[in-house]
């Protein structure tokens, strides 16, 4: 059963009112796919319909040719800092090695991306989709390959690759919409091959960031077929990365302790999912095994999104749905199915949920709401659904309680909506129940300062002496009434 709570009702309460705005202006709810997103962002499909009108069916640099134009600007950079730097050493290929420590800090004005950024605009601006493709794709590789070599220590070329990459999904998604089936699959192959190279595998986000070019093949019926096919090739070439250290790795001892501890915190935490840029923790990851390991946990929690997205892009939105609910431990899902049911004013379902979640992980916390909204989590999301159904009964319960627990006058606005809920004699019988179950509770090791306000407000003079008994420093705070 689900209701929809009246406007009146919306209204009446600020912190209801306030989620239903949040929800409505920045979940970015899109209309078409019949819910949120996770890695889908609306506005790739607006740029790249901008940029079709502004390409050409011209050729493209030969791939020896764009391969050259882009690694020589990198191998001068290479070649200057060996000439100013005493303690570099000549190697057996004929280069330079330059020690970690003495090569200096990576800037974008040293021009060593120079021929990556030719390649990339001379790529984008024609309609010759797989050539365009295959050099696009080059660029990323490379541009990957270089940040591995250098000290990007103030990450400006991270920067730089995550820019690389949006520019990659803009293309891909006119690639999708105007390129034949045909065209499409060895495209998507191509985009797919980087991303499950070495240079991306153990830094889940920028390869999953790559991935996601296949959501924008997931909304035509000809060309669906093939953005799943990507994932299951990105799964099972990070499965069989894992794999290599044994079928069973997943249940190794060690490997779960560290998923569940140390870095567990790192997927529920996430604020925008900015947490998968995280680099691995050199305390911790002390070898190969863990550092890719620690990728392929973070890359397993990364598809869970991606399935979603596609399957709400597919519009299979009942799949997706399903999707969330079944994984409701972990915060970005729940909090996305919670603000699914509030944007569709389905507080009787968001009661149901909220149980399932608690019941399933007691102490989840929410990381996709601010937390001024929902400064107790879940219980916050309870009571913005029971104001959604006006169940002032249970409300009252919620904001006594809440009195009661106060430590700072953080809990005023419990003591604030439980007046509002009352008339003059509900409230003489909230306002007594509230004592009763004070004293009924004691002893009591800390002062409470919303109850100190509420026996000043109600003038309870007599009530405000037996306090002073247990905290006579409350005296000034009281003493208007005594």
């Amino acid at each position: 059963m689900t209701m929809r709570a009246d406007s009146s009702n919306i209204a009446q309460y600020r912190e209801l009112t306030q989620m239903v705005d949040f929800v409505e202006t920045e979940w970015g709810f899109d209309e078409e796919f019949d819910g949120p997103t996770f890695l889908w962002d609306p506005t790739i499909s607006s740029c790249s319909q901008h940029e079709d009108a502004r390409r050409n069916p011209t050729p493209v640099a030969q791939p020896d040719e764009a391969r050259l134009v882009m690694a020589q600007p990198m191998q001068w950079y290479f070649d200057g800092i060996a000439a100013i730097t005493p303690s570099a050493t000549p190697t057996p290929e004929g280069g330079m090695d330059v020690p970690c420590k003495d090569m200096p800090s990576f800037r974008m004005e040293s021009q060593a991306l120079a021929g990556v950024e030719a390649v990339v605009a001379n790529a984008l601006a024609s309609t010759q989709w797989l050539d365009a493709t295959r050099n696009l794709c080059m660029a990323v590789e490379l541009t990957a390959r270089f940040i591995g070599s250098c000290e990007d220590r103030h990450q400006e070329c991270l920067e730089y690759l995550k820019e690389l990459i949006q520019l990659v999904r803009i293309y891909m998604d006119s690639v999708a919409r105007n390129a034949d089936p045909e065209t499409s699959a060895q495209a998507l192959r191509m985009v797919t091959d980087v991303a499950c190279n070495e240079d991306f595998r153990i830094n889940p986000m920028p390869m999953v960031e790559l991935l996601s070019c296949c959501l924008s093949f997931a909304q035509w019926d000809d060309t669906r077929v093939f953005a799943y096919e990507a994932l299951n090739n990105a799964v099972t070439s990070m499965d069989d990365m894992a794999r290599q250290y044994g079928d069973d790795a997943i249940a190794d001892a060690r490997f779960r302790e560290m998923v569940t501890g140390e870095y567990a915190h790192e997927f529920a935490d996430l604020d925008g999912f900015e947490g998968f840029d995280d680099e691995p923790d050199p305390d911790t990851c002390t070898d190969r095994r863990e550092l890719e390991l620690h990728a392929h946990f973070h890359f397993k929690q990364a598809m869970l999104l991606m399935r979603h997205d596609l399957m709400r892009m597919s519009g299979d939105a009942n799949g997706a749905d399903t999707l969330l609910r079944e994984h409701c431990t972990l915060a970005p899902l729940a909090d996305a199915y919670a603000a699914r049911l509030i944007h569709a004013r389905r507080w009787r379902d968001l009661l149901e949920f909220i149980d399932d979640v608690e019941a399933r992980r007691p102490e989840q916390f929410t990381i996709m709401f601010p937390e001024d909204l929902v400064p107790y989590d879940w219980e916050s999301l309870r009571e913005i659904a029971l104001q959604g159904l006006d169940e002032r009964g249970q409300l009252q319960e919620i904001y006594r309680a809440r009195v009661l627990g106060a430590f700072d006058m953080d809990e005023l606005a419990a003591l604030t909506n439980l007046r509002r809920l009352c008339d003059d004699r509900t409230w003489d019988e909230q306002s007594a129940r509230i004592v009763d179950d004070y004293h009924r509770e004691g002893p009591h090791l800390a002062r409470n300062p919303v109850y100190e306000h509420m026996l000043v407000m109600r003038a309870m003079r007599n009530e405000a002496m037996r306090y002073l008994e247990d905290f006579p420093d409350a005296w000034p705070d009281l003493a208007a009434i005594l």
